[in-house]
């Protein structure tokens, strides 16, 4: 299938999403918290993986330099959870906006790539909002998902309230190329298998 056959038919697929996660938020960007003083206060963007897929990789650009499309990010939370537009601690998707070909513009949703093979996910765009993983942020700025079930005791139980899990990492990962990217460890215990791997908080900071 063609790239922009492909485009055109995702945008198509993001009515149903966009109908419920109706209040997008005004654009942001993203930057990694970290002790490491190389990327620290560095600004997440969106980069190539494959025909209209993006990860989430180092810039090298700080809160001084200004605003860009491949940088600049929206949060959609739903009016159904009587939150306004940009709220904090509301569940929603992230996105980004693809510009594609003439003035074509392409909300770009984010979900978790995850391989059997590894307890590291990938934070990965493709066009559309029909495939999605929602996370949220503090008051403070700071990026997480929220998790409601517990299985690591036996039985099962839930957390109440709901635990805010910040496992966000900068890894040097393959997905189709090789970048340093924003990553996600799966699971609430044990540590990223992938040994490149850099504890990090991801902020978001309004345009």
């Amino acid at each position: 299938m063609k790239p922009t056959i492909a485009i055109i038919l995702a945008v198509l697929s993001t009515l149903t999403t966009a109908q419920y996660y109706d209040l997008q938020s005004l654009g942001f960007r993203l930057f990694v918290k970290s002790t490491n003083t190389t990327i620290n206060g560095t600004a997440l963007g969106a980069c190539h993986q494959g025909a209209a897929i993006e990860g989430l990789c180092l810039t090298g650009e700080t809160a001084q330099n200004p605003p860009s499309s491949y940088t600049t990010f929206y949060h959609n939370v739903s009016s159904y959870a009587n939150q306004p537009a940009g709220a904090t601690n509301t569940d929603g998707p992230l996105s980004w906006i693809l510009r594609a070909g003439g003035n074509l513009t392409v909300p770009s949703a984010m979900y978790l790539s995850l391989s059997s093979a590894s307890n590291v996910a990938n934070p990965t765009f493709s066009p559309g909002t029909e495939k999605y993983d929602v996370i949220a942020f503090n008051k403070d700025g700071s990026a997480y998902i929220s998790v409601g079930l517990d299985d690591t005791v036996s039985p099962p139980t839930y957390f109440s309230p709901n635990l805010k899990v910040n496992n966000w990492y900068i890894c040097l990962t393959r997905w189709s190329y090789q970048y340093y990217t924003l990553s996600w460890k799966v699971g609430l215990t044990g540590e990223p298998q992938n040994p490149s791997c850099q504890k990090v908080d991801v902020v978001r900071i309004f345009n």
